[in-house]
């Protein structure tokens, strides 16, 4: 019987090579010894016989395991879709500290007490710049939440704060609101308090029509007197009538009104230009010299930090 090679799974395969058994003992008397014998190596031939499929090398005659299969590219596992991109703090480059992986992410920072939903400045320096964040919007004045508006105003910055909160409810451009506040009643630089006792326009003390307030609101806009038209109380805001006592002793409804009748100019005359110079000279032309010179303060206030910066640091 020949030599068979079973080095393909590893391992070295005994040579078998059948020789006649030779023993010091004595024969045995019989043929039952040599049966025996014949026997037991028949079983072990079929035995090899069965046994030799498994132990085929597929590689050949070359004697030698066959190498493990490398894996294709296509093997290897895919990233998980949800995995992020590293971010400038987990690759050290922009001065960040690594990332934790697994690790939450850090929570933005929290705004300054009191001024939760409130909006930033717009940056907007001219009021050329402020039609880039005007779109007027339409809001009754008297909501039920003046008392409790009112309480939290007690400071200059509370007061910042809550012009741009009510520039943002009308659509108005917040530096821009706050220096037509400025221009009407010095409402920042003499502070909000006193500008709430503004009166204005004293040539019409006769007609009882002289504006008041923060905003400089003609009288006849109060207590039910004139309000169809374009005025703060008319139908696009409810209908509402404010009275002259509430009216003086709310900045709430002060600021409200103010908003409410600038953002009804601008949009009844085309744009933040147009309806500054409606509202102070009664014709929409932004060039005609009363509006141009309103114009022209109202852009050195939203160029005053006394007035842009209260509020915001």
């Amino acid at each position: 019987m020949s030599d068979f090679d079973v080095s393909a799974v590893g391992l070295k395969a005994p040579t078998y090579t059948y020789q006649p058994i030779e023993t010091s003992a004595p024969a045995p008397s019989s043929d039952s010894g040599q049966n025996v014998y014949k026997q037991l190596f028949q079983l072990v031939q079929q035995l090899m016989q069965m046994l030799a499929p498994l132990f085929e090398n597929d590689q050949g005659s070359s004697g030698s395991p066959s190498p493990s299969p490398s894996p294709s590219p296509s093997a290897a596992p895919s990233p998980s879709p949800c995995a992020a991109a590293p971010s400038p703090a987990s690759t050290g480059q922009g001065g960040g500290a690594p990332a934790v992986s697994g690790a939450s992410p850090a929570p933005a920072p929290r705004p300054a007490a009191g001024t939760e939903g409130t909006p930033a400045g717009s940056g907007a320096r001219s009021v050329q710049e402020a039609a880039a964040h005007t779109n007027p919007t339409f809001k009754p004045v008297l909501r039920g939440d003046e008392a409790e508006k009112d309480a939290a105003i007690k400071t200059q910055e509370d007061f910042g704060r809550a012009v741009d909160q009510t520039a943002k409810e009308y659509g108005l451009d917040p530096n821009a609101f706050r220096a037509e506040l400025q221009a009407e009643s010095s409402a920042f630089t003499e502070g909000f308090q006193k500008a709430m006792q503004h009166e204005g326009d004293l040539d019409r003390r006769g007609e009882n029509n002289t504006s008041i307030g923060l905003g400089q609101i003609s009288r006849k806009f109060l207590d039910g007197r004139e309000w169809s038209g374009d005025g703060p109380g008319n139908e696009r805001l409810g209908g509402q009538v404010v009275s002259t006592e509430d009216y003086m002793k709310s900045p709430t409804i002060q600021m409200r009104m103010a908003a409410a009748n600038i953002a009804q100019r601008i949009a009844d005359k085309g744009g933040v230009e147009q309806g500054l110079a409606y509202y102070v000279s009664g014709d929409a032309d932004p060039n005609n010299p009363k509006a141009r010179a309103y114009i022209d303060k109202i852009n050195k206030a939203m160029n005053d930090p006394a007035v842009v910066d209260v509020g915001r640091g």
